[in-house]
């Protein structure tokens, strides 16, 4: 590299070629160019200093250059907290000692995040919060249902807005939640801790400003934060009252009972042609030991049982048909025969129409509560017609099978006085 000066630049120039005044010296003007040609090949030849160099290498270039690498890597980060004692140089306490910057508090333990909505808010709002907070720890909440809709309805659209969103977030219907924080407006994100509530905002849905606002030693409520709207649904628990007691009670009792005897199922069974007696051994083989909670056995595998060894039959089961009026007449009459064994009246089918009058007009008649026969007890005993009288016998159940009384044609069945 050649060094300049502004001499040497006037000297080069004058080095070259130029028409000569008429008046001028051609001796003086040689003189001149032989000098300028000697002092620039004396400044081709000579090394240029070392301030002039762009990058000379000493040890304060070097720490230069790290310098401004670091500059260059912080100005690329995220930039850092500002601490006023230790970034900005100022004094802290009463001494010169520059302070560390205080450390975040951790969040408390326990803490739980609750949002409160509305769909007032609208579809498309509810929609993209439920989709935001899909994976996140918070549960959704609403008061309960429009004025006069139906609970399934309800349900329905909130599940059509949950609808491909997976996970799928905590909805739920609670309308206490909103009495407890006294709310009117949504969205209300609300932090409970194990001992209560610790802070809420109105018109936040995410939870990550509310923690950060914890965590830093916020509590109570912080205001608004964001837009909010009144909340259109009514309390659930006050609907469901005011719409019981607009209900007639006498009404629906009544309608139940009609309906209890069109929807009940009977054990119907055919009516005795002819009279028959059967005899049924009730004894049974135990196909595994039979051992008490203390580990006592009581029946060996194998070992056959007989129930009437053991505990006593007391009733005689009377079974028939009670919209037959001669089958109630045939029950009356077993069941007065002279017995130590009391009667059980099992019936396999009730005049529908008449539904609880027509069971009140059979109880008068026979003076006793009539029981509807289940497939269990028309099982056990092997019923296969009615009337029938069912009782014990020694060892055995006798199952008599009778005709059934014979009544004049269109005599209705007597009521006991």
């Amino acid at each position: 590299m050649r060094s300049f000066s502004a001499g040497a630049a006037l000297i080069l120039a004058l080095a070259h070629p130029v028409h000569a005044a008429p008046n001028a010296d051609p001796m003086g003007l040689r003189a001149i160019r032989d000098q300028a040609q000697a002092l620039d090949a004396s400044a081709r030849t000579t090394p240029p200093p070392s301030w002039l160099g762009l990058a000379p290498e000493t040890a304060g270039a070097a720490a230069g250059d790290d310098l401004g690498r670091k500059i260059l890597s912080r100005m690329q980060e995220a930039p850092p907290a500002v601490s006023a004692c230790k970034d900005l140089g100022q004094l802290c306490g009463t001494g010169q000692d520059v302070a560390e910057p205080m450390a975040r508090p951790a969040e408390p333990p326990g803490v739980t995040y609750t949002v409160l909505v509305s769909r007032s808010l609208g579809t498309d709002a509810l929609r993209a919060i439920f989709r935001a907070a899909a994976g996140q720890d918070v549960r959704f909440l609403f008061r309960g249902v429009a004025p006069g809709e139906r609970l399934m309805d309800m349900i329905k659209e909130i599940h059509a807005l949950l609808d491909g969103i997976d996970p799928v977030p905590a909805v739920e219907i609670d309308p206490t939640v909103f009495r407890e924080a006294g709310a009117t407006v949504v969205p209300l994100l609300i932090a409970r801790g194990p001992d209560g509530e610790l802070a809420r905002v109105t018109g936040l849905t995410a939870p990550a400003w509310l923690r950060e606002q914890i965590q830093g030693g916020a509590r109570g409520d912080l205001g608004v934060r964001g837009p909010a709207v009144a909340i259109s649904e009514v309390d659930l628990i006050e609907e469901l009252q005011r719409r019981v007691a607009a209900l007639d009670m006498d009404a629906l009792r009544e309608g139940a009972i009609k309906r209890y005897w069109q929807r009940a199922t009977f054990d119907t069974l055919p009516v005795v042609t002819e009279p028959r007696e059967r005899t049924i051994d009730p004894t049974v083989t135990a196909s595994a030991d039979v051992v008490l909670p203390d580990g006592t056995k009581v029946i060996e595998v194998g070992a056959s049982v007989n129930p009437l060894d053991h505990v006593p039959f007391t009733h005689r089961l009377i079974v028939f048909d009670a919209s037959d009026p001669r089958q109630v007449e045939t029950a009356h009459r077993l069941g007065e025969t002279d017995s130590p064994q009391r009667p059980l009246y099992l019936a396999t089918a009730f005049d529908r129409d008449q539904g609880w009058d027509g069971l009140r007009t059979v109880e008068d008649r026979l003076d006793e509560p009539v029981y509807l026969l289940t497939p269990d007890v028309r099982t056990r005993f092997g019923l296969e017609r009615v009337p029938a009288l069912v009782e014990a016998r020694g060892r055995v159940f006798v199952v008599h099978e009778v005709l059934p009384d014979r009544l004049p044609m269109g005599q209705p069945v007597e009521s006991k006085p």
